[in-house]
């Protein structure tokens, strides 16, 4: 699913640059990246933050690209959330949550302890009342190192070592479930600056088969630039393209992808919501951390996260 990026301004580089082709098929492999060395004729776009990579053959947009999700993380995420959360959904987690004065609430539970936000539309408080989205963090470190095991599980990280900067390896910053049952109005946004570029990403992962609804996926914005690919999720048209969530597959993105919710409902309502496992994670390097990366998620989604240089902060 790995397209080949041509980078002609790049010095010393063909057309479809031998070296970028490479790293990207690495990607398509799940295979960590070996280490190069230094080359003036190195492509720029691997070289120079922040890049603005198409990765994705059927995906019509930058920084973001499908991987597998293994059954053995998903079966571990889902038995997390079945005992320690969804009894709670079931009996009006969300809707109570909203008459509180400030919506969030603390669940403790034999499989892990977790915090709940109500973050409505997440980015435009004016569509607040639109979406009943809610974010459910990870909220003491044996549950970190719980989930921490799921995301080792899921090989994402080796399979975007290629694309981030880093001196040891990928880290793991924070672990939620986004949990929602409607929404009303679309919210365009993006998670991360575009200093980030492919040094920081989002995973989402459906825990169930969400196919039987048509809309309430998700949207995004496709790349005027980008030739429509036959047989993709979406054209290159540089409208709205839908990407719908499938079971066993995670979507993975950096900067520059502008996406939102579809709106819709789940069948089930508000006591059986969407529920999505999401991990953030990127680059050990400690001063891009500080400069681009903590800005979007320190104490938004979640009160606890791990810093790039592994210090934990509340």
């Amino acid at each position: 699913s790995i397209r080949t990026l041509a980078t002609p301004g790049c010095p010393g580089c063909h057309t479809g640059c031998h070296i970028h082709t490479y790293m990207l098929s690495l990607v398509a492999a799940r295979r960590p990246a070996p280490p190069l060395a230094p080359c003036p004729a190195v492509c720029s776009a691997l070289r120079d933050a922040p890049r603005v990579l198409h990765l994705d053959r059927r995906i019509a947009a930058p920084n973001v690209v499908r991987l597998p999700m293994p059954a053995a993380a998903l079966d571990a995420a889902r038995a997390a959330f079945d005992g320690a959360i969804r009894p709670h959904l079931e009996r009006n987690l969300i809707e109570d949550l909203e008459a509180q004065p400030v919506p969030c609430s603390q669940l403790r539970s034999a499989y892990g302890n977790f915090f709940v936000m109500r973050g409505g539309s997440s980015t435009d408080e004016s569509k607040r009342h639109s979406s009943d989205l809610a974010w459910i963090s990870v909220d003491d470190m044996p549950t970190w190192e719980a989930f921490r095991k799921i995301f080792d599980l899921s090989g994402v990280a080796d399979a975007v070592r290629p694309l981030v900067d880093c001196d040891e390896g990928i880290r793991l910053y924070s672990s939620f479930y986004v949990v929602r049952s409607r929404c009303a109005s679309a919210n365009l946004h993006v998670d991360w600056g575009d200093g980030v570029g492919t040094n920081a990403f989002t995973l989402l992962a459906p825990l169930e088969d969400y196919s039987g609804v048509d809309d309430f996926q998700l949207l995004y914005e496709a790349s005027a630039a980008r030739e429509a690919v036959a047989g993709g999720v979406g054209g290159g048209d540089g409208g709205l393209a839908q990407y719908r969530y499938r079971l066993g597959e995670a979507i993975v993105f950096g900067s520059h992808f502008y996406h939102s919710t579809e709106p819709g409902a789940s069948a089930g309502g508000a006591a059986a919501p969407h529920v999505y496992l999401c991990f953030t994670f990127g680059s050990d390097r400690a001063s891009f951390f500080e400069e681009h990366i903590a800005p979007t998620i320190s104490g938004y989604q979640s009160r606890l996260l791990v810093a790039a240089d592994g210090s934990v902060r509340l």
